[in-house]
């Protein structure tokens, strides 16, 4: 048995408030993706939340291009999830086709979560998961 001392066990999939600098939040629901390195909100969610300035912008791996990858703008956000807010950067892209409008990466993740999939989930299937936010 492993205990881990001062990270919070979150599903797959958990609410979570984006909330932009001049306060506006928006919720919704958000992936959990150990694999991801950064934050993603889905441009829309962004929009709505009134996220910005506009820090800069990030490279990021992608397979749908002949480059490999894409760019995507970075701006600054809070992320509230599981009652803790983060002060974070995230990149903004589509996330229209996607199951949920926000991803969180290591950057938020790491040190401060474990992920179990069976808190949030009955089954492997990605049938399990596909339901839009």
């Amino acid at each position: 048995m492993v205990i881990f001392m001062k990270k919070m066990v979150v599903g797959l999939v958990e609410p979570v408030k984006i909330i932009g600098g001049t306060g506006k939040e928006v919720k919704c629901d958000a992936i959990l993706d150990t694999g991801a390195t950064r934050t993603s909100v889905d441009i829309a969610v962004a929009r709505k939340a009134e996220l910005g300035p506009v820090l800069g912008s990030v490279r990021v791996k992608s397979k749908t291009t002949s480059a490999g990858f894409v760019r995507r703008l970075e701006v600054p956000c809070k992320v509230v999830l599981n009652g803790k807010v983060f002060e974070s950067v995230v990149n903004i892209t589509d996330r229209r086709d996607m199951y949920t409008k926000v991803l969180i990466g290591r950057n938020i993740l790491f040190g401060n979560f474990v992920v179990d999939v069976e808190k949030t989930h009955k089954t492997e299937n990605i049938a399990d998961i596909k339901k839009k936010c």
